[in-house]
């Protein structure tokens, strides 16, 4: 058990040892980590007691950085009772520097006008060699942010120190505390609108990952834009960021933290509220397209009930290209569903049509849980009655399920189309279940959104079915078969993931559909290849590969070599030598290349007799790489 009773177990080390480490440098020093010994007889000076103090509060710093960066309780920024003065709420947290800072109380009324004040912390901070102008005319968007400071008061008797000197005064305290001071971000829209700057800001900051770096000795608790002085609009979760959950690359994959994803979805319902309160008081109403507003938009939140029309079963808030559903949710399982969403990516409303056709989202209307029995029978009668015999056995799954499995079992089976494009009904009208989304709409007042995991699907299941023509899936089998691929690329279910299945079709179809006619089918065969002699395939191998084989000018040095070696050699180079291959990626670089360089001639002889000898396609890359000086790689 430790004994609380000595000091730390640390081992004291000998100068002779100490030296033979330094040596061989092996002993690691942290010049910050220094202070006195003590001992007694001793004689104590100030920097003594100083650097004791120093010590100590650097291992504090260290120690308050361990538990995470940011806001711990408290500290909102709200209008003040001006448009010139902010309220900050009493609250502490944590600097980058591992500083902690606090405000004990309310600041009711902190002015933004107090330009003495602002313009000698802006020049201590070092934000402003000479001050700009004065914070009444300021214009543009700032950070507020809480910087640790100190001084020294309350002089006291200083006695001298030798025989000659006089008895004088000095400062006995050291006082710490918190000032608030205003930080430029620097804004490469500053001829836009408010508005739109508040968007960018958000999309460089929660999409890009990028925005400003404040000062490690600032804690960022809310960004603000100034208009000559006057405060247009407070946004806290742009910069403020909490303290926990502060996991940089979630399980490896390079996702943005925690903290920011919920930052994420925080600062986009503050902006949809005020978007919300602005288009009410302007009376242009609450259906608008998402993109009038915002940049991005999260994986995960609420939007306006006008956005959906109960009459139609139409939505405009999402882009035409995204593929909306429309299903119910209980409401003690919202939050879980939330939860689960914020570790899938934002949604870019910047990006194209043909981007965002990809993306997947869920239209949701929570619903009591008494009330959950009574909707699923009314929305989803179809579905009821077909698996009313499993009712018991269903009730125990869904208990067991992840919430985004449970609701994709109760999507609507029908796409709500964006734009004010009115629904397909028969000849008897509108059908029931129709009838019955279009009442829950009706009365439901709050409405979410999540978006949707890519996996793989049967187009049976959802959605319209889109048939390719036969014979070009008959040519993609026949390749196969020629390529001596098509028994390992049946065996795909036993050792790879749907999603490498998917991804490892799309890549080979792909490379087979853009080659020209000479350089499709090898194409094939050397992705295929590559990808099928795995034991275990998983989206990161296809991955891979498709970096492999992702370079400028694809096919065209294959196309010119697998000809010319047929027209001078009469030799054809069969699919298999492609298939066993692990280069030809590079084989089709150099050939490129190899024209330019007038080297054309000497690849196409080593290749031929490469092939002709028994040897394989790499053993000719490999031969062809030691008389080529400009290596494609």
């Amino acid at each position: 058990m430790f004994d609380t009773t000595r000091g730390p177990a640390r081992e004291q080390l000998e100068p002779n040892v100490v030296k033979k480490l330094e040596t061989a440098g092996t002993l690691v020093h942290d010049d910050r980590r220094l202070r006195s010994f003590f001992f007694d007889g001793r004689f104590l000076t100030a920097r003594d007691l100083t650097r004791e103090q120093t010590y100590f509060l650097t291992r504090q710093a260290d120690l308050g950085r361990g538990g995470g960066i940011g806001v711990v309780a408290g500290l909102h920024v709200e209008n003040g009772p001006d448009p010139r003065a902010l309220r900050i709420t009493a609250g502490h947290g944590v600097t980058h520097s591992g500083e902690a800072v606090v405000i004990p109380r309310d600041l009711a009324n902190v002015r933004l006008d107090d330009i003495p004040e602002i313009q000698r912390l802006d020049a201590a901070f070092g934000l402003a060699q000479i001050p700009r102008e004065t914070a009444r005319n300021r214009s543009g968007l700032y950070i507020v942010a809480l910087r640790p400071v100190e001084y020294t008061a309350n002089p006291v008797a200083s006695y001298p120190s030798s025989a000659g000197g006089t008895r004088t005064a000095q400062d006995g305290d050291i006082i710490e505390a918190t000032a608030v001071t205003l930080i430029p971000y620097p804004d490469s829209q500053a001829g836009a609108g408010y508005e739109s700057r508040r968007s960018r800001v958000a999309h460089e900051t929660f999409v890009r990952n990028g925005g400003m770096r404040p000062p490690v000795d600032a804690l960022p608790i809310a960004m603000i834009a100034l208009d000559h002085g006057v405060i247009r609009w407070i946004d806290k979760y742009l910069v403020r960021r909490e303290v926990g959950s502060e996991q940089t690359d979630f399980l490896g994959f390079s996702q943005a933290p925690r903290a920011l994803r919920e930052a994420h979805l925080l600062q986009y319902q503050q902006h949809l509220k005020e978007v919300l309160a602005d288009r009410k008081k302007s009376n242009r109403g609450e259906r608008f397209a998402a993109s009038e507003h915002f940049f991005t938009l999260p994986p995960a939140g609420p939007l306006p009930v006008a956005a959906v029309d109960p009459k139609s079963l139409t939505e405009v808030f999402f882009p035409p290209e995204v593929d909306v559903e429309l299903s119910v949710v209980p409401e003690d399982e919202l939050g879980a569903l939330l939860e689960e969403s914020l570790f899938l990516s934002p949604i870019d409303l910047t990006r194209t049509g043909e981007e965002l056709s990809s993306t997947s989202v869920l239209v949701l209307v929570p619903v009591p849980r008494q009330s959950m029995d009574q909707a699923l029978s009314t929305l989803f009668p179809a579905e009821r009655s077909a698996t009313v015999q499993l009712r018991a056995t269903a009730s125990g799954l869904v208990a067991r399920r992840q919430p985004g499995e449970a609701l994709r079992a109760l999507t609507l089976r029908r796409t709500a189309l964006a734009a004010d494009t009115t629904t397909s009904t028969s000849a008897t009208g509108p059908s029931l279940a129709d009838a019955a989304w279009s009442n829950l709409l009706s009365s439901a007042t709050t409405l979410w959104y999540a978006r949707r995991r890519n996996f793989p699907y049967k187009p049976a299941a959802i959605g319209q079915t889109v048939e390719e023509p036969d014979d070009l899936e008959d040519d993609f089998t026949k390749v196969l078969r020629e390529a001596e691929l098509y028994d390992e690329f049946g065996s795909l279910p036993k050792r790879a993931t749907a999603l490498a299945i998917a991804r490892a079709y799309t890549l080979m179809r792909g490379s087979f559909l853009e080659g020209d006619s000479a350089s499709g089918k090898p194409l094939l065969a050397g992705v295929g290849g590559e990808i099928l002699r795995q034991k275990w395939i998983n989206s990161g191998t296809v991955q891979g590969v498709q970096q492999r084989y992702t370079y400028a000018n694809r096919g065209m040095g294959l196309s010119q070599l697998i000809n010319a070696v047929a027209e001078r050699y009469r030799y054809v180079i069969a699919l298999p030598h492609f298939a066993r291959a692990s280069s030809v990626a590079e084989l089709d670089k150099y050939a490129f290349l190899a024209i330019t360089d007038g080297k054309s001639g000497l690849l196409q002889e080593t290749v031929y007799e490469s092939l002709s000898s028994g040897k394989t396609l790499d053993d000719a890359v490999a031969a062809f790489r030691k008389n080529y000086e400009h290596p494609p790689y």
